[in-house]
């Protein structure tokens, strides 16, 4: 029932890696340097 469900989702979401590994890779990264960059040059951090 719902175990025969699990093997055609897994097949199917085989081109989640091509779509996670650029966002982990040059997103993420660019999204925490700008906040820090932000964080550190802004006048007052407390």
């Amino acid at each position: 029932m719902a175990f025969e469900f699990w093997p055609t989702m897994l097949a199917s979401t085989s081109y989640l890696p091509a779509i996670f590994v650029p966002i982990v890779g040059w997103i993420v990264p660019g999204v925490v340097f700008a906040f820090l960059f932000l964080y550190i040059e802004s006048e007052d951090i407390a």
